[in-house]
C-alpha cells in the first residue's frame, strides 16, 4: 500500500492513537525478525490490515513496552507477536517486494537493485508459509504491469486487477469478506494514486492510467471538472461500499480510517489536483 489508509488523527481518543502506534510499532519488531532492510518499507497503512484480521478474527491481543533504537530514550507500548501480526509483516514484506520490482521495470531505478536482491531472499522463506497466494499475487502483480506496459487507458481494468492483489493479501485463510474489503481498498487506492501522482508522471514522461483522460481538458476546464467529477463519484462509491463492509466490526478506529482518514484524503488529493493542473501543466 502507498500511505493512504490512515487515519484522521485530529478525531482519535489518546487510548486509540496509542494503540495504533503499539500496532505499528509491533509490525515493526515482528519484521526484524524477517531482517533489518524490510523495516523500511514500513509504513502505517499496514496497521489497517492488521485491524481489519484482529476484528475479523476475535483476536485477543496483548501490549508491552520497550524501547528500540529509533525511540532510545523512552519506552513505547508495541504489540506483542501473534499469528495474525506475523502475517501482515509477512504480506508487508511481500508487497514491498513487487513494489521495489515495478520501480525497476517502470523507473529503471537504479537504488532499487540493491534492496530487491536482498528482499528477494527473504521473500524465498515467507512463500514457503503461503506459496500458494504468493503464486496469485505474482501473476496479477505480473498482469499490472503488462497492463501499464501497453499503455492501457481503461482506469477501470486497472484498479480492479490491483484490487484483486490486496484482495489476496487481505483474504487471509480465504474469508470472502476480508477479500471484499482487500478488493474495495485496493481500487481506491490505486485511483487515488493515479491522481496523486498525475502531474509529476507528466513533467517525467512516466506511465499513469489518467493522461488519456486529462490531457484533452489542458484547455477545457468544463471538461476537467466533468471528468474529475466522474473520479470524485466512483472514488465516494468504492468508500461507501468499503464502509458497509468496516461498520460490522464496530471498531472505532476502523471506522476512522475509512469514514474520516480516506476521505479526506480524497479530498486532499483532489484539491491539490484541481488546484494545481493548470499551473503546472502549462503547455
Amino acid at each position: 500500500m502507498f500511505g493512504y489508509v490512515v487515519p484522521y488523527k485530529p478525531e482519535l481518543k489518546v487510548r486509540e492513537y496509542e494503540y495504533y502506534k503499539a500496532v505499528y510499532c509491533g509490525i515493526c519488531l515482528q519484521t526484524k525478525k524477517i531482517g533489518y532492510l524490510p523495516r523500511v518499507f514500513l509504513n502505517y497503512d499496514f496497521v489497517f490490515l492488521y485491524l481489519v484480521l484482529k476484528e475479523h478474527f476475535k483476536v485477543k491481543d496483548e501490549l508491552g513496552k520497550t524501547r528500540c533504537i529509533v525511540h532510545p530514550i523512552k519506552e513505547r507500548f508495541f504489540l506483542k507477536p501473534n499469528e495474525i501480526l506475523e502475517y501482515v509483516s509477512n504480506q508487508m514484506v511481500l508487497l514491498s517486494f513487487f513494489k521495489l520490482y515495478d520501480n525497476i521495470l517502470d523507473e529503471k531505478n537504479i537504488f532499487s537493485y540493491a534492496p530487491y536482491s536482498i528482499l528477494k531472499l527473504y521473500v524465498r522463506k515467507i512463500t514457503k508459509l503461503h506459496r500458494e497466494q504468493f503464486e496469485k499475487i505474482k501473476e496479477l502483480f505480473n498482469k499490472q504491469i503488462l497492463l501499464e506496459k501497453s499503455g492501457c487507458e481503461n482506469i477501470d481494468e486497472l484498479a480492479h486487477n490491483f484490487g484483486n492483489i490486496l484482495a489476496e493479501i487481505f483474504a487471509y485463510n480465504g474469508e470472502e469478506l476480508l477479500r471484499q474489503i482487500g478488493y474495495y481498498t485496493g481500487v481506491w487506492v490505486y485511483i487515488i494514486d493515479a491522481i496523486d501522482d498525475y502531474i509529476d508522471d507528466v513533467k517525467k514522461k512516466r506511465y499513469n492510467c489518467l493522461k488519456h483522460h486529462f490531457k484533452k481538458c489542458r484547455h477545457d476546464k468544463t471538461l476537467f471538472e466533468y471528468e474529475l467529477n466522474i473520479l470524485k463519484v466512483s472514488l465516494g462509491n468504492y468508500l461507501a461500499i468499503l464502509s458497509d463492509y468496516i461498520k460490522r466490526y464496530n471498531n472505532s478506529i476502523l471506522n476512522n480510517i475509512v469514514q474520516v482518514g480516506m476521505y479526506s484524503k480524497t479530498q486532499q488529493v483532489l484539491e491539490h489536483f484541481a488546484t494545481n493542473f493548470f499551473k503546472e501543466l502549462k503547455e
